[in-house]
């Protein structure tokens, strides 16, 4: 008996201490667990710090290299937001630049524009494969001219910029006023670049007449559609399609270089009339986060419409840079960038990485802008492993 219960005793014993290890071994995994989870956590909040100081020692480089009045950067990824504001909004009050001041988004206007073009093609008001002589037969050879290669660039319509009037007007005589019309005469006027869908070329000629289209197919004005169907639904609330000259609220001043002297001048202050649907928009960094992702993911438009949007076509330019409907694809980056008298944006998001990245320059003028060089630095820099611009 003795022995019987000697036994039992120890089997009993061995069942508790089996049961104490099996609960010591689980305790030390979670505790191992939550230090691996912190270290893991450590370890990406220092690579993070690590990455955002590279991220300002470039751009202090950037901008003193480029000598531009001011830098704004905005960048939001999975992993960590980073925003950053350098140089001054006004060169004469030495006011500093903000990363919420208003700035000219110049071209970005063109896919607002692309954006009800396909709303309206989403309603069946017209379709992209349209001839551009249902709506304006008197541009020349119109009738073999599609929507879709007014939206895309390959229409071979000419820039109206290229009206030495016009050219002027926007980098010198910024009060001069013009109508729709006016430039529509320059495209009429002026031998196209190539047949229709033979090339790529860019040109505002293209959403001048798009501008237009909108008009008469909505009867509405085409601020008044842009603000209902875009800014308004999605809480846009530094976003505005400005109808006069002067720039209101918290602004950046924009700055034009003079190319022989050096000299700079404020340039802040254009009619909306010398760009209209081809470039007069006003927005802010936060702001154009919001509307550039809505843009990227096809929120604002049906699904099959957005396919259409992505169609990228070749540019030519680079091989990395690619065209669709009223959009880029620059290295995978879905979006668009922004040259006016005064100011440069580049807005890019790309879907893979869920990674947006917008760099405003409150400088632009006949020497171009550096917004899409700092825009492909700072990618590079955040996945150099990626070689989004070979």
């Amino acid at each position: 008996m003795k022995s019987l219960i000697f036994i039992k005793m120890s089997s009993q014993n061995t069942n508790k201490t089996q049961k104490l290890f099996y609960s010591l071994r689980l305790y030390l995994s979670a505790i191992i667990f939550v230090l691996f989870i912190f270290a893991s956590e450590t370890t990406a909040q220092k690579n993070a710090k690590l990455l955002e100081k590279k991220l300002s020692n470039t751009i202090d480089s950037l901008y003193e290299a480029d000598k531009v009045p001011g830098i704004v950067v905005g960048i939001w990824t999975p992993e960590f937001t980073y925003k950053k504001a350098v140089g001054k909004a006004d060169l004469k009050t030495g006011a500093e630049r903000k990363f919420d001041d208003k700035i000219r988004i110049g071209s970005i206007t063109k896919t607002f524009v692309a954006t009800v073009i396909l709303q309206l093609a989403d309603e069946g008001k017209l379709g992209l494969d349209d001839p551009l002589s249902k709506y304006y037969p008197e541009v020349p050879n119109s009738q073999n001219i599609t929507i879709r290669q007014i939206l895309d660039m390959t229409s071979g319509l000419v820039d109206y910029l290229d009206d030495p009037l016009a050219n002027q007007s926007f980098f010198y005589q910024r009060k001069n006023t013009f109508t729709p019309d006016d430039f529509l005469q320059v495209v009429i006027d002026r031998k196209p670049y190539f047949d229709p869908g033979t090339g790529w070329r860019y040109s505002n000629g293209n959403y001048n007449i798009l501008g237009m289209m909108i008009e008469k197919i909505t009867g509405n004005k085409i601020e008044d559609e842009i603000n209902n169907r875009i800014i308004k639904p999605l809480g846009l609330i530094n976003t505005s399609y400005p109808l006069t000259s002067e720039m209101e609220g918290q602004f950046s001043h924009g700055y034009m270089k003079d190319t022989i002297t050096g000299e700079t001048t404020d340039v802040t202050v254009i009619d909306p009339s010398i760009t209209w649907a081809a470039g007069c928009m006003i927005s802010d960094l936060d702001d154009l986060k919001i509307y550039g992702e809505a843009l990227a993911k096809g929120t604002m438009v049906s699904k099959k419409m957005q396919g259409e949007r992505l169609k990228f076509v070749n540019t030519g330019v680079r091989d990395f840079l690619k065209y669709g409907l009223g959009i880029f694809s620059l290295g995978g980056f879905i979006g668009h960038n922004g040259g006016i008298t005064g100011y440069n944006t580049t807005m890019g998001y790309h879907p893979e990485l869920n990674a947006m990245i917008i760099v405003s320059v409150n400088e632009f003028g006949l020497q171009g802008g550096v917004s899409d060089k700092i825009f492909t630095v700072i990618a590079d820099l955040i996945y150099p492993d990626k070689k989004f611009f070979k």
